[in-house]
């Protein structure tokens, strides 16, 4: 069963409090303008992502939008 995001919010398990998703979502409306902090957040989500979907079944459905991938792509290329 997947944990809607805005349950994480409540309980306060986003991890170490780094920043909230809606804080992240409104840095991704610009992508040019992403910081390094807010560039680091998302390369860890990408990576426990990529932890989560290699779960399989239900979990392997879950990813990123298409902005915050296209993002996540160039911060790779460019490290």
């Amino acid at each position: 069963m997947l944990t809607p995001q805005t349950a994480l919010c409540e309980t306060g398990l986003q991890g170490r409090n780094r920043g909230s998703f809606a804080e992240l979502r409104r840095a991704l409306a610009k992508p040019s303008a992403l910081g390094d902090g807010h560039r680091r957040r998302l390369l860890d989500l990408a990576q426990r992502l990529a932890r989560v979907q290699a779960l399989g079944g239900e979990y392997a459905r879950v990813g990123l939008s298409p902005t915050a991938h296209s993002v996540v792509a160039r911060c790779r290329i460019s490290a």
